[in-house]
């Protein structure tokens, strides 16, 4: 199971999804049935009201739900997974529930910050064993410093028995650099071809053993009674829709930085909406512009609608951070890669010195065929909402600063729809 960041790639709480878990609940004599649905799936994560005292006061993430493997392997920080990857290691898919304290980002929860139950379907039991197994030293493999502004401490592991067929348990703590640092305790399993986890992290080093061996018990015993039918399963019910959401979504055209913003005459090149992970987004783009005395290459933003207000909250937190910018740079550098089928060399970052008032700045340098390039972006944010303007350029062409009045001229925008 990889490491991942819940939520969108910058709008959930780090979670350690590695380690072999175990328990003690008795298996039973029937046999699971070989085929399983996406609704035994979610039926088979444990619902609020059996996680306990343990969840009071945590509301569910806005990433939980199914996990493909694009998906989970779009929140991974591990660098060797990759959907392909998952696919390969046999994971046909999974289901995962995830509660997080509203207080996450400010450093203040001192108490439970997440709590995590998940299921992950495999072709067989043999690619269930190797998967579990697979992942017992991914703790101890990725302990120290995981990205920039990430580390991952103080693993260790522990044998528990009688969840599952087989598992066992890991703790550990997760330093994300001027964020939070989360105390984890994991517990894994595999029952048939399925592999179920818990996780609670907590703002202090408490023994949480003991909480989640018991949330693995009953996630075990849960996994069986949907496999046996003892747990009628319905079809997946669809959410009543959100109306303020799908009214926010049909302005974000007009939140998104528009030629009139620009000025000097620019035509758009491209735009058009996306759905990301807890998130949904437009995205416009110009080439050729003129930006102050910087004539860029190509000029985008990216307005993203969160599912919630804290997602957009979180997301303008780590982009302050080292842990963020390190996230940030990284896909930049893939999106370029997978343009170019060129890898970009010599990335640095650093933060944009006095972006504007309720900003948050990136500078990316970098060299590719032979040439350097800046790459310069300011994020905004308006209640569920984060807008980032990214200019690109030659080294020499570009001063990240001709960004800062056009931002200022979008921030304007995006506060007035």
């Amino acid at each position: 199971m990889p490491h991942v960041l819940r939520g969108s790639l910058l709008a959930g709480a780090l979670l350690l999804l590695a380690g072999c878990g175990s328990g003690s609940s008795a298996p039973r004599e029937a046999t699971p049935k070989e085929k399983v649905t996406r609704p035994q799936l979610a039926a088979m994560v444990l619902p609020k009201a059996k996680l306990g005292p343990s969840v009071q006061g945590l509301r569910l993430n806005a990433g939980s739900g199914l996990m493909t493997n694009a998906r989970y392997a779009s929140a991974t920080i591990d660098p060797d997974d990759s959907a392909g990857s998952l696919k390969s290691s046999g994971r046909v898919l999974g289901y995962d529930h995830s509660y997080e304290s509203p207080q996450l980002a400010s450093r203040k929860v001192r108490g439970t910050q997440t709590v995590s139950t998940g299921v992950e379907l495999l072709r067989d039991r043999v690619y269930a064993t190797q998967y579990l197994h697979a992942r017992l030293n991914d703790n101890e493999r990725l302990q120290g410093t995981v990205v920039p502004g990430v580390k991952l401490r103080n693993v260790s592991a522990f044998a528990v028995a009688g969840i599952g067929d087989e598992g066992g348990g890991t703790r550990g703590t997760f330093v994300v650099s001027g964020l939070f640092t989360g105390h984890e305790t994991v517990v894994a399993f595999r029952r048939g071809r399925i592999v179920g986890y818990v996780t609670v992290m907590r703002g202090t080093k408490s023994d949480a053993r003991q909480e989640a061996m018991r949330l693995a018990v009953a996630l075990d015993r849960r996994i069986q009674d949907v496999l046996s039918g003892e747990i009628a399963v319905k079809p997946e019910e669809r959410k009543a829709p959100d109306r303020a959401l799908i009214a926010a979504r049909k302005k974000l055209p007009e939140m998104t930085m528009a030629p009139e913003d620009v000025g000097g005459g620019a035509r758009v090149f491209a735009e058009g909406r996306e759905k990301g992970d807890g998130y949904t987004s437009y995205r416009r783009s110009f080439q050729d512009v003129l930006v102050g005395s910087s004539h860029l290459l190509a000029l985008n933003a990216e307005t993203q609608l969160h599912e919630s207000v804290s997602g957009a909250e979180l997301t303008m937190k780590l982009l302050g951070t080292p842990a963020g910018r390190q996230i940030f740079s990284k896909s930049l550098v893939e999106g370029f890669a997978e343009e170019t089928g060129m890898r970009p060399m010599n990335i640095r970052v650093k933060p944009m010195q006095d972006p504007g008032p309720r900003m948050k700045g990136i500078v990316v340098t970098f060299e590719l065929l032979g040439a350097k390039f800046t790459t310069a972006s300011i994020f905004m944010r308006a209640g569920g909402v984060v807008q980032a303007v990214s200019g690109t350029c030659r080294r020499e062409a570009f001063d990240p600063n001709d960004l800062k009045p056009l931002a200022r001229r979008v921030q304007t925008r995006l506060t007035a729809v």
